[in-house]
């Protein structure tokens, strides 16, 4: 098995792991610099009208044991995944997903009350994951009871521990529409070609 991430890796799924990864470098640098608390998700602060971390938290990690699991996680996540993601996704679909799921998670994240701190990007790796389930179900139009099955697994699985609970259900709740649309407009696209190759009306 190579581990060259070049070869291994759509280019949307490294750069994101390149980007979670950067992610803990940058939460270091700004602790030293004291301003991390600008950019990590704190509750309170976002519900006072500062709402850039509901965008930054999404990359930048509190430095610590909890910040480097979630890393971990994540960049092991998105490096399994990617095969099954990028065979749904076009490189802008990728990216675009991830980005709208993780907000959306971000901002139901704030259930969690105002004194609760959050941070990283497991929010869009959820969306992603719910985006492809949906996108099976319109474009083959059956349900994959394994792939739903596994999602389900991994949902509750996950909603264990510290795992930020809120933002993977908003990051999933998202993500199931918009893999739904985007593989019923495949699916409409791909039969349209066969029927103009075909001279069908």
């Amino acid at each position: 098995m190579s581990f060259n991430l070049r070869f291994t890796l759509s280019k949307p799924g490294r750069n994101l792991i390149i980007a979670i990864v950067a992610g803990l470098v940058a939460g270091v640098i700004l602790q030293v610099l004291r301003i991390l608390y600008l950019f990590v998700q704190y509750n309170l602060l976002v519900e006072s009208g500062w709402v850039v971390p509901i965008f930054t938290s999404i990359f930048v990690v509190a430095p610590g044991l909890l910040g480097f699991v979630d890393v971990f996680f994540n960049a092991i996540a998105v490096y399994f995944l990617d095969p099954l993601l990028s065979s749904v996704y076009t490189d802008k679909q990728y990216y675009t997903v991830f980005l709208v799921t993780a907000v959306f998670g971000n901002i139901l994240s704030l259930l969690n009350g105002p004194n609760v701190e959050s941070f990283g990007a497991s929010g869009g790796i959820f969306g992603l994951i719910a985006g492809a389930l949906t996108f099976d179900y319109a474009y083959n139009r059956r349900v994959n009871p394994a792939f739903l099955g596994w999602f389900l697994f991994v949902f509750i699985y996950s909603s264990f521990g510290s795992a930020d609970v809120y933002a993977h259900l908003g990051g999933s709740l998202m993500g199931l529409p918009l893999g739904y649309y985007l593989g019923s407009k495949r699916r409409k696209r791909e039969i349209g070609a066969v029927a103009w190759r075909y001279g069908y009306p």
